[in-house]
């Protein structure tokens, strides 16, 4: 996971207010930064195993906590999203990758997972609260997968995707849907007009779930119409990933270890107790008797 990034601020777009994106905040960090990688075929065991150590790396550097996650559907992925308040933060993060011995131990990592690497992107996102569907708190530390709906849009039609999030927000209202899908503006690394929508699961399960109304009769024909007329006009391209939660890759804070230590650090398993080798000649008495 390369810890080098530049950043740039999308044109028209600021920073504001603070947030926790992997603390037991009551809602989404109000700005991501995001490494995507491509895995080589057939080298998923060895990337965990260096994103592994990266972890334990950074852990001992109070480096900014991350989750990582690799990729159920779609290309061969891993991807570490990373919490700040604001871009000093980000600025300190680097700073602290960038003093020994923590530099180092990153270098030397990097060299490994180059190897293992076809190719790579960094993100840095801003959360929108009014595009945004969270009907009740999040529990994080239970989030096991993530579905990450990948939209682009057409540049300088913010107002009307708005519009757009808008009528689907209400009609997910209207058919009781508990699931949350908070939503991302990216403002560098990829190109303008370019939204992640985040949806977190316990478990796979939760898309068996049939609503309590379906999603025609909770739009309306009007509404409906009308999302349909809006999404055809403004969205170039939409795709959905679904990603598992990584817990070898992540570096979780103690929240999470404590709410769910089973699955963020679970204790190494015990090596089997072979019994011991019989005694010399012992088997051809026993044959004997």
């Amino acid at each position: 996971m390369k810890r080098i990034v530049t950043c740039v601020v999308g044109a028209g777009l600021c920073i504001c207010g603070a947030g926790v994106v992997l603390g037991q905040s009551p809602g989404p960090s109000k700005m991501l930064k995001i490494y995507r990688e491509e895995i080589k075929p057939g080298r998923n065991a060895a990337h965990e195993r260096v994103e592994a150590a990266y972890a334990r790396a950074f852990s001992k550097d109070n480096y900014p906590y991350y989750i990582g996650l690799q990729s159920l559907t779609g290309p061969s992925e891993a991807w570490f999203l990373e919490r700040y308040d604001n871009y000093a933060g980000m600025e300190r993060a680097l700073k602290l990758a960038d003093m020994e011995p923590l530099k180092s131990s990153l270098d030397s990592l990097d060299a490994q997972d180059g190897e293992l690497r076809s190719g790579g992107r960094i993100l840095i996102c801003t959360y929108h609260e009014e595009l945004s569907y969270v009907p009740v708190p999040p529990d994080l530390a239970a989030v096991r997968y993530i579905s990450v709906n990948t939209v682009r849009t057409r540049p300088g039609r913010a107002p009307e995707f708005q519009e757009m999030r808008k009528l689907l927000n209400a009609a997910f209202e209207k058919s009781g849907s508990k699931q949350r899908r908070a939503v991302y503006a990216v403002n560098s690394g990829a190109p303008m007009g370019t939204y992640l929508i985040l949806s977190g699961m316990n478990s796979l399960e939760q898309m068996d779930q049939t609503p309590a109304v379906s999603m025609p009769d909770a739009f309306g024909s009007e509404n409906l119409e009308r999302y349909r007329k809006l999404f055809s006009e403004l969205v170039l391209s939409s795709e959905n990933t679904m990603f598992a939660v990584n817990p070898k890759m992540s570096h979780p804070p103690k929240e999470y270890i404590t709410a769910a230590p089973d699955f963020w650090a679970p204790k190494p398993a015990k090596a089997a107790v072979s019994a011991p080798a019989p005694a010399k000649g012992s088997a051809a008495r026993t044959a004997g008797q």
